[in-house]
């Protein structure tokens, strides 16, 4: 190459004159044009390239390790997380629009069909919710209450139509105050009864909960089982996402934040989803490695190009936005630099 000797002087105006250049062009309407039409041709070029050449497991790996460490979760993504959380559920709170206008007939029909599945509900799952304690404390209740009001009703010793109506049929004079000790007897029965009530349904309940969730597991295909899952979306459906949010309180919003936090950073400091990970994009690469993306796309059904132009113009201010910035106009006065260092000076 050919050196090219300039006066200092000249080499300094050109310099400074070089970076504002570039400072202008790569920010204005023509470098707006010059974006949108690179960012379609940029695709139309990553389309051609080998699949191998564009994933790389480990390298992908190793980096969103990177990112992901437990310090930018706790000091950079959670932060923003919940405020997005936070915004997010506030929105929500003013959504009076039922669920169900966002969910079309066809939908409403892959939905049914779904919940008809006999296995959409694991058995295990069942078992588990009504093997529960407090499954047996609300079976021992209730079954408590009807026991009592059944004696209330039909114990024929002390329901109207039993005993008491008897006496008054046979023994017109003088029944009262047999029907009076018959009350009596009734206190002393009832307070012996109770207990007896309590240790019968202590052991009927824990065995009522196996049954209970037998016939549960065996009527998971019955229609009037389908019929009640699908009430269950229905019911949805009529609710608006403000309905839906309403028990969401700051409290509750908190504990879920945190939760999640937590699950991250866990998930974060286990070595096994990053194995799992590279095992998966590796498994994807020996797959396909040697076909070009474009060629991939089109084997899984991709047959659509996507609109490139809006999402390139959604993204240039804020691609303008870090060329404006202090940092750019260093990295542009750097590359002038450069170039002018190589310019040999004349006295």
């Amino acid at each position: 190459m050919t050196e090219l000797t300039l006066p200092a002087a000249t080499i300094a105006a050109l310099r400074t004159r070089h970076v504002a250049f570039l400072a202008e062009r790569l920010t204005d309407e023509r470098a707006h044009g010059d974006f949108v039409r690179s960012f379609e041709g940029a695709y139309d070029h990553i389309l051609t390239q080998r699949i191998r050449d564009v994933v790389q497991p480990e390298v992908f790996v190793s980096g969103l390790v990177k990112i992901l460490s437990e310090k930018g979760v706790k000091g950079f993504g959670a932060p923003i997380g919940h405020d997005i959380h936070r915004r997010v559920l506030a929105s929500l709170r003013t959504h009076d629009v039922k669920l169900g206008a966002y969910v079309p007939g066809e939908a409403r029909t892959a939905i049914d069909s779904l919940i008809a599945r006999p296995d959409i509900v694991p058995e295990a799952l069942i078992r588990r919710v009504i093997e529960q304690e407090a499954t047996e404390e609300i079976l021992r209740d209730v079954l408590y209450d009807a026991l009592r009001e059944f004696n209330d009703s039909v114990n024929p010793f002390f329901a109207e139509w039993g005993l008491p109506a008897l006496l008054k049929r046979v023994m017109p004079i003088g029944s009262g105050t047999v029907i009076k000790s018959i009350g009596a007897i009734r206190g002393e029965f009832d307070k012996r009864l109770e207990p007896e009530i309590r240790k019968f349904l202590l052991v009927f309940s824990r065995k009522a909960k196996g049954k209970i969730a037998d016939f549960v597991v065996s009527k998971t295909s019955d229609p009037t089982f389908v019929a009640l899952r699908k009430n269950v979306a229905l019911f949805f459906y009529e609710q608006t996402l403000a309905d839906v949010v309403v028990g969401v309180t700051e409290e509750v919003r908190g504990d879920t934040d945190r939760a999640a936090d937590a699950i991250i950073l866990e998930v974060i400091r286990h070595e096994e989803p990053r194995k799992h990970l590279q095992a998966a994009l590796t498994a994807f690469v020996e797959e396909n490695g040697d076909k070009t993306l474009g060629e991939w796309l089109t084997s899984i059904g991709v047959t659509e190009r996507p609109e490139l132009e809006p999402l390139a113009e959604l993204l240039w201010p804020h691609v303008r936005l870090l060329l404006e910035s202090p940092p750019a106009r260093a990295f542009f006065e750097r590359v002038a630099w450069d170039f002018y260092a190589t310019l040999e000076a004349k006295d």
